[in-house]
């Protein structure tokens, strides 16, 4: 989109008033040189020119719109530099501190183990927040498909049951937000009921696709050790799937923990996250260029159709006419319909006489060629217009 939208609209403006002016100019030409050639072929120029105006209107905006998205996705890249960076570095150093308090808390006893424990709580929280953060500054693509991340909990000797599967085919958008809703389920499922099987169930439908991640509730010991969270992740997966116009939900009873969103297979327009286009500026104005061609070529056949029917005159049917032949005569070997279309000026005549004109059926214009004029009921001149000089 042009940064400028009142200096396009301006721009756009003057174009079409020129274009208004340069046309009447060409009219008034024509009216009184009647050089119907020449004017075509202005004509023709004209409409070229315009056209080409408006493709290089077009591809200027479609490179802008191309180079704000490399642009923008450079943006994303850098964020997901300094995230990895933030990772190895800020994450390293948090997980050591953890690992000290960790064993001062074995060593230590009363308020000093009570403080380790303490600053291992808190160390924990911080390295969940951090990675929390560091998620949603990482690019889209980096994400890990939802079969990856399954394959590698199941070597690493988690239980997961699957039923159904995810459809293929699905915009990239939806593959992320599948992808988050599942580590997001699995995550909580392995820090909440650590050594429990978990159940990942896909129902799918023409229009959204349903995943649901249910974990049985760990016993009243495994409770009072589990880690506390902020629930941060959950939220921000409920405002995900809202953006793309879906829905999730949480049980949380005796029968279990179970995570369920709900996704569209389309989603709805604005809520991309990839912003890259996919398609060239080249190709997407030569795109734009094959509408307005297809509609002059289909208006030049419909306007070609009316200007022929019932107006071509066959060459020796003309050649068959004869100066002082009756018009009924005549009317035998003329077309039933005059054609609308001159090639150029015909001759001066007598103010009495009535002339008639028919096209030999040219394309594209159905340009009328042969010249008949009648007086008092017969044939005084026949004329060959493609003879005359065209300019």
């Amino acid at each position: 989109m042009s940064r400028h939208p009142t200096r396009s609209t301006a721009s756009t403006v003057v174009v079409v008033v020129m274009c208004a002016v340069a046309e009447v100019a060409l009219l008034g030409w024509w009216a009184v040189t009647r050089s119907t050639v020449v004017y075509l072929l202005l004509q023709l120029v004209l409409i070229v020119v315009v056209w080409l105006g408006v493709m290089i209107v077009r591809h200027r905006l479609h490179r802008h719109e191309y180079e704000e998205a490399i642009a923008a996705n450079a943006v994303l890249a850098d964020r997901a530099r300094l995230a990895d960076e933030l990772h190895d570095t800020l994450g390293h150093d948090l997980s050591l501190i953890a690992l000290k308090a960790g064993s001062l808390q074995v060593r230590a006893d009363g308020s000093v183990r009570d403080l380790a424990a303490g600053i291992r709580h808190d160390v924990d929280l911080a390295v969940e927040r951090l990675r929390r953060a560091l998620d949603d500054t990482r690019a889209a693509d980096s994400a890990e498909s939802v079969d990856g991340m399954i394959e590698r909990l199941t070597a690493a000797g988690v239980s997961i049951t699957r039923t159904g599967h995810l459809p293929q085919g699905l915009p990239r958008e939806v593959e992320l937000a599948a992808s988050q809703l599942v580590r997001e389920g699995l995550t909580n499922a392995l820090r909440h009921a650590p050594g429990k099987p978990i159940g990942i169930t896909y129902r799918t439908t023409p229009a959204d696709v349903e995943i649901e991640i249910h974990n049985p509730m760990p016993g009243a010991p495994d409770r009072e050790s589990r880690s506390p969270t902020s629930g941060t992740g959950l939220d921000r997966l409920r405002r995900r799937l809202d953006v793309l116009g879906g829905d999730f939900q949480i049980t949380d009873d005796s029968g279990g923990f179970t995570i369920t969103g709900r996704l569209p297979r389309r989603v709805r327009p604005g809520s991309s996250r990839d912003s890259l286009p996919r398609t060239s500026p080249w190709r997407k104005t030569i795109r734009s260029a094959l509408i307005p061609v297809a509609a002059t070529v289909a208006i030049a056949l419909g306007f070609y159709a009316w200007a022929v029917n019932d107006s071509v005159a066959e060459e020796d049917s003309f050649a068959g006419l004869q100066v002082g032949m009756s018009d009924a005569d005549a009317a035998r070997s003329l077309p039933a319909r005059e054609a609308p279309v001159r090639l150029v000026p015909s001759p001066p005549h007598d103010s009495r006489w009535v002339c008639e004109y028919y096209t030999d059926g040219n394309f594209p214009l159905g340009l009328a060629v042969f010249e008949v004029c009648f007086e008092a009921g017969s044939i005084v001149r026949l004329t060959d217009l493609r003879a005359s000089p065209w300019l």
